[in-house]
């Protein structure tokens, strides 16, 4: 590729200026846009790889070869006496760095808190919030509505979420974002301190916090916690702690960045908040753009485990690479015009909530914050403007927000409809999939034929030749024993001895489907099957709907355990997390353990009836 043919001196200049300096952190987007065009695939002197197209991003998410080894990444980056900074170590075990059954293990704990019926529910409470924060606002004309609305609107909603006390939110602003220097490249020492001092009181509030939940548990999802047993164990305070401070800080933090960083692209843009007021069905597709034009996250990290081809450089396995989202959110071969915001644009499926098995657990929440609060701020105020200086953004990079967003406004003469919640409009997913063929990573969502013969040869791989350098890595020792324990969880493995789970867990890894995607086809090949952890497919046969799948229910076996080809077509609904078992080694157990067949086959008719069963 000839773009890969400049020398590296300029690609590393831009990555350090990007990464290292106050110009570049403030506005990265052109030095993204020249750092895709010389070298798209980077290897920094930093020892970190850079990605900045939008497929590589959105690949690398959802690619099983690309996992988290937080102990490995930490060191690389802050030196092998990481572990003395508190800040660094609260991390290790947290749910945003782990991956495999450890991270589904909590994450299937929390999920059910944020279901589409939950967000939905919340919507009328959101609005009600919103419309409260903006009454001081209108009486005074104005104000720095990032603290008046932005912080006070997700803090508010994610606090009653957890049962964090309205009088204890306030003090999160600052230690939150202390804290979140960790994600930059290279934080000063001064910033290391204040990180570590902020995690410290962090972590003293929620081992108070809990203990109170323990005694005199809430309707909230803290004391849910606090008390529920895990495959018969409790979480320990530790892990409490861990999971409460995420959600928590996760829960505002990027809101109010979005939300900022959001209303200043509109009033730059006026003709587009223009456009907003003159078609209210904008608004659905609203915080969507926004996430794509200047997203609060810019960045995820991830660890090559195995050897990968991405547009034609090999990243070797063992290797740091950064997504840049940002960048890839700015990708002119994904979006046209992509410095433009366009309110307008439609397909907008943004890199800035992740995916794969780390997709954003409040992105529906997140979205119906910022649509409810764009759609009552036009709503309220016919007028918005600046007032005074140029707003700056904070000195970061990996979460971009501004310091602050002082503004004028002039009241509407009436409030009507659109100070509540609007009913979401669907958005046809572009027919322009183009993700390039034999790249090495997994192809874009919705290209469903590509899709099906890379995860075929995916498979074919680590059962053929799993020393392969590309292949995902046979999982052995703590890896296998927590796979083991997954497939212990499905009744559907329930008759097969320790030897025969080994054996299925050793090739099994996460496999991620975005709405729309097929996990199988009816009429093709069943080079696996899939259990399901997280969200929901529909079944159809023969164009006709049969059913639909849910967390723990197994998709593909049928044709796996009946030797034939798929039966049906499954068609995933929502982002789903599932865990892809091998054919030859599930049709291996079936020929050597007839107590195990049977009770999977007994199982499958079960759940085949179920299906069918009146409603």
């Amino acid at each position: 590729m000839p773009a890969h043919g400049h020398a590296p001196n300029e690609a590393d200049a831009l990555f350090e200026q990007i990464f290292l300096t106050t110009e570049g952190r403030a506005d990265p987007y052109p030095l993204y846009d020249r750092l895709r065009q010389i070298r798209p695939v980077h290897r920094a002197k930093l020892g970190v790889w850079a990605l900045t197209r939008y497929d590589d991003c959105w690949a690398a998410m959802r690619d099983p070869r690309f996992g988290k080894d937080y102990a490995q990444q930490i060191e690389q980056r802050f030196g092998p006496e990481w572990r003395r900074h508190p800040s660094l170590t609260a991390g290790e075990h947290s749910m945003l760095n782990t991956s495999g059954p450890e991270h589904m293990r909590l994450r299937k704990l929390v999920v059910k808190a944020f279901t589409p019926r939950t967000i939905e529910n919340l919507k009328p409470v959101i609005a009600r919030v919103v419309n409260q924060l903006l009454d001081p606002v209108a009486e005074a004309g104005g104000g720095n509505v990032l603290e008046a609305v932005g912080f006070p609107l997700p803090v508010t909603i994610i606090g009653e979420m957890l049962g964090v006390p309205e009088a204890d939110r306030a003090q999160f602003r600052v230690l939150v974002r202390d804290l979140v220097a960790i994600f930059e490249m290279q934080p000063t020492a001064a910033q290391m301190a204040s990180a570590d001092a902020g995690q410290l009181a962090i972590r003293a509030y929620f081992l108070a916090l809990i203990a109170e939940k323990r005694q005199a548990p809430g309707d909230d999802l803290l004391s849910r916690l606090a008390l529920v047993d895990v495959d018969g164990d409790r979480l320990t305070d530790d892990e409490l702690v861990t999971l409460a401070s995420l959600l928590f800080a996760a829960g505002f933090e990027t809101t109010t960045n979005l939300f900022g960083n959001g209303l200043l692209a509109l009033l730059r843009h006026p003709q587009q908040m223009a456009a907003l007021r003159g078609d209210p069905s904008l608004f659905a597709n609203l915080p969507d753009e926004l996430l794509r034009y200047d997203g609060s996250v810019q960045l995820v990290n991830r660890l090559t485990e195995a050897s990968v081809d991405v547009g034609g450089v090999t990243i070797p396995a063992g290797e740091q690479v950064f997504a840049l989202l940002g960048a890839g959110n700015r990708d002119p071969a994904r979006y046209p015009q992509p410095d433009r915001l366009d309110v307008t644009r439609t397909d907008v499926q943004p890199l800035t909530f992740g995916g794969g098995v780390h997709f954003c657990l409040g992105a529906a929440l997140a979205r119906a914050e910022i649509e409810i609060t764009f759609r009552t701020l036009l709503a309220r105020f016919d007028e918005i403007g600046l007032d005074g200086d140029q707003p700056t953004f904070q000195d970061r990079l990996a979460l971009r927000g501004l310091t602050g967003l002082d503004v004028v406004c002039r009241p509407s003469s009436h409030r009507g409809a659109g100070a509540t919640a609007a009913p979401a409009t669907a958005v046809a997913r572009s027919s322009v999939a183009a993700a390039p063929a034999e790249r090495g990573l997994r192809p874009r969502a919705g290209d469903t034929d590509a899709d099906l013969r890379w995860r075929a040869a995916l498979r074919r791989r680590i059962e053929t030749e799993p020393a392969h350098q590309e292949s995902v890595p046979v999982r052995t020792g703590d890896r296998l024993a927590a796979t083991v324990a997954l497939l212990l969880t499905n009744t559907l493995f329930e008759r097969c001895t320790r030897d025969e789970l080994e054996q299925l867990a050793a090739t099994a890894y996460p496999m991620t489907f975005e709405p729309g995607d097929l996990l199988c086809a009816e009429g093709a090949a069943s080079p696996e099957c899939y259990i399901v952890q997280e969200g929901q497919a529909v079944v159809t046969i023969g164009r006709k709907g049969a059913g639909t799948i849910h967390e723990h229910d197994v998709v593909g076996e049928r044709g796996v355990l009946l030797d034939t080809v798929r039966s049906a077509t499954v068609t995933a609904v929502t982002h789903m997390i599932t865990y892809a078992i091998s054919r030859e080694r599930l049709r291996a157990v079936v020929d050597g353990n007839a107590a195990a067949r049977d009770s999977m086959l007994a199982e499958m008719r079960r759940r085949y009836d179920s299906a069918n069963a009146p409603r």
